[in-house]
């Protein structure tokens, strides 16, 4: 691909996105609605690199050597942020993308979370069958959002800030972040458009959940039901590189910092 678009990069998941293809040698053009001074020191240095407001999401020069990434697992996991005129930027390109001739056309990679269903975007990717969809469990390490319920924890909030943070939190199922970007490439390029990502070990999520919660907040929770059988996906297992204890230990530490 010429060049990778990636919208939420200043957030968890698309900031560490964008970080790994910059070390690639990748040309990224990141896009964010909430400016961080601290990671734009990180990356903004890198020629590579370049900055576009949303605005300009519905008019970029875009071709079929384009790659887009729409973080939507990060607005999900940010509703304090983004609002509705906000995101609505993302669905007005959508629809321009949508008008640009199949041979032309970028390829879209949306990142969706587990556990949620925003109608409208769900909609959009079903008739959009240029858009490839990309479910994922819950993703964790060092930079996670602080209203996730690991870093609410590990935060050190209120029993009642962890239990709604718990309340939210897809439980089935959990991934360290630099796990599943060693596998964004080939899932990616795989020909199915509906796929789901899983770790090939097994409770992932409770492994970590009971290195960071007290025992009694974990009592009596229950997983989460999984997608609707209409939406059959292809599922993808990702070798868990990083042990729980790993992984949390890590984002201990970035957290201390």
């Amino acid at each position: 691909m010429d060049q990778t678009v990636i919208v939420g990069m200043y957030q968890f998941v698309g900031f560490h996105l964008t970080k790994h293809l910059l070390e690639l040698g990748e040309d990224v053009i990141g896009i964010d609605w909430e400016l961080n001074e601290e990671k734009e020191l990180e990356i903004g240095r890198n020629a590579n690199f370049s900055f576009l407001k949303p605005s300009s999401l519905s008019y970029m020069n875009v071709s079929n050597e384009t790659m887009i990434y729409i973080s939507w697992y990060d607005f999900n996991n940010r509703r304090s942020v983004f609002s509705f005129e906000e995101t609505e930027e993302i669905f007005l390109a959508l629809n321009s993308w949508s008008k640009v001739p199949n041979e032309n056309r970028p390829t879209v990679v949306l990142l969706y979370p587990l556990g949620v269903k925003h109608q409208r975007i769900l909609s959009i990717v079903e008739q959009a069958e240029w858009m490839k969809m990309i479910y994922l469990p819950t993703i964790y390490g060092p930079g996670q959002h602080e209203e996730s319920a690991f870093e609410v924890s590990i935060h050190k909030k209120s029993r009642s800030e962890i239990e709604k943070a718990l309340e939210r939190e897809y439980k089935n199922d959990a991934i360290f972040i630099d796990d599943l970007l060693e596998n964004l490439p080939q899932i990616t390029t795989l020909n199915e458009r509906m796929i789901t990502v899983k770790s090939k070990q097994e409770n992932q999520w409770s492994l970590c959940a009971k290195l960071v919660f007290h025992p009694e907040l974990l009592e009596g929770l229950r997983g989460n039901a999984e997608i609707d059988p209409k939406h059959q996906t292809y599922m993808f297992e990702i070798e868990n590189h990083t042990s729980p204890e790993e992984g949390i230990a890590l984002q201990v530490q970035h957290r201390i910092r």
